[in-house]
């Protein structure tokens, strides 16, 4: 989904630098988008009420403006303007087939996500009291403390 979200971004992002002249950036979309309350409203709704006070009309018209611009991709099944919100509907046998087809190709390494050895971790280990009996609590943050630090190594690839 969040492919879908980056693709809605870049296609709204064209129309308001090409159209409007607005200098706003992908990322800016791209954190604008949000999911709907109700879900019969579609998946993905991007609220035009930031651009009315820079272009000065109304969000239903600018939203009815930039859908009559919008050319999206099999992805997405439906959109309309609903109270100032372009309404995205996602097409679910597109999503499944691309997220299956991802799982096949990926294997055993689909949702790990290579964050590289650029960063430094501080994992927190168990540090038993010599003065006390160690007892089963030292164990468990032991064994957290090994769980993170093999989640951490796999992210490493």
């Amino acid at each position: 989904m969040e492919e879908i979200k980056k693709y809605i971004a870049n296609v709204i992002t064209d129309i308001l630098c090409n159209k409007y002249n607005l200098k706003i950036s992908n990322n800016e979309v791209l954190l604008t988008l949000e999911k709907p309350k109700d879900s019969t409203m579609g998946d993905i709704a991007y609220p035009c009420f930031k651009l009315s006070k820079q272009l000065k009309n109304s969000p239903i018209n600018i939203g009815n403006d930039i859908l009559q611009n919008l050319n999206l991709d099999s992805r997405i099944s439906k959109f309309e303007v609903v109270a100032g919100y372009i309404n995205f509907y996602v097409n679910s046998e597109k999503l499944c087939e691309n997220i299956l087809n991802e799982i096949s190709s990926k294997k055993e390494k689909y949702g790990f996500v290579n964050i590289g050895n650029s960063q430094n971790v501080c994992i927190d280990y168990s540090s038993p009291n010599i003065a006390k009996p160690f007892h089963l609590g030292h164990f468990r943050t032991t064994i957290i403390g090994r769980a993170l630090y093999n989640l951490y190594n796999e992210l490493r690839i």
